[in-house]
């Protein structure tokens, strides 16, 4: 007897418990609940959204009987964001704090209400940095690679300087997908990536697998980073710092320097006196002949 195929068995099971798991309606093809749940909104907050940048998220509900309808009952979306079925989506173009309420609704025409506030930012500016474990390594350790308001980054390139001792193992590519590749030389690893599509708020786009020969702290001192978009054109960029010059110490004159200058005399020399001239005696004068008179 031949065995049967186990992919089918699988996919046989798969559907019985698919069929186990809810009822359908055979007439419309919609999926209900028992008629005692109660319709209730299972999304309670929203995630913040940025100017110019795509925003996209679900707003779901449960219980009652679907299929369900949904409408702004109050409140302003912001502009450029609009409610389609469930979905809230759209480029956002004025920053603010938007509040709104929707109603939904169920096929037994019960409703339910539910109030929203959705904050337009500012993006912030486009970042790429790993993150970096809270205490020293000892061994082989994988360092998530994130990327922050990507906009429309479609490649981007890291250039890390690690601390000495410290050589990678690995680099595969995480969420976005895509390519990668990476070479070490020295204490620098480079990592290029390209991304299948413009990766999401906050993604990790790449995992890198490092190994110690001692324990070490690792740090981004020396990290840079350049993203560019579809056409090539740079959206943001970080250098890498200048390395630290060594210290100098300046030379030493041999000798030691009077740390004072001599005194000046204060005394005043005595100028020596004028020697007295001395007097030439008067030439002694012949006596007088005299006579008898």
């Amino acid at each position: 007897m031949r065995q049967a195929n186990p992919g089918w068995a699988l996919l046989v099971c798969g559907a019985l418990l698919v069929s186990c798991g809810s009822s359908t309606n055979s007439t419309t093809g919609t999926t209900s609940t028992s008629a005692s749940d109660p319709l209730y909104f299972t999304t309670t907050s929203l995630p913040v959204g940025y100017v110019a940048e795509p925003y996209d998220t679900t707003i779901a509900v449960a219980g009652g009987s679907g299929p369900y309808t949904m409408r702004v009952a109050s409140g302003t979306l912001p502009p450029g964001v609009t409610l389609q079925g469930q979905r809230l989506s759209g480029k956002p173009t004025k920053l603010g704090t938007y509040t709104f309420t929707l109603e939904t609704s169920d096929a037994n025409l019960s409703s339910k209400v539910q109030s929203y506030t959705l904050n337009v930012n500012e993006l912030p500016p486009l970042a790429l940095r790993p993150q970096l474990p809270a205490a020293e390594i000892r061994g082989e350790t994988r360092i998530p690679l994130n990327i922050t308001a990507p906009r429309s980054a479609r490649a981007a390139r890291m250039v890390w300087d690690l601390p000495e001792g410290v050589r990678v193992t690995r680099v595969q590519p995480a969420e976005a997908g895509g390519v990668l590749f990476w070479k070490q030389s020295g204490r620098t690893v480079t990592v290029d990536m390209g991304f299948k599509t413009v990766p999401r708020n906050g993604a990790r786009v790449a995992l890198l697998s490092v190994k110690p020969s001692k324990v070490v702290t690792l740090d981004t001192n020396r990290f840079a980073f350049q993203a560019r978009d579809g056409e090539g054109k740079v959206l943001a960029e970080v250098k890498m710092p200048d390395a630290p010059k060594p210290a100098t110490t300046a030379p030493t004159t041999p000798g030691k320097t009077p740390t004072a200058t001599p005194a000046t005399p204060t005394t005043t020399p005595t100028t020596p006196g004028t020697p007295n001239i001395p007097v030439t005696p008067p030439s002694p004068q012949p006596p007088s002949e005299g006579g008898d008179s």
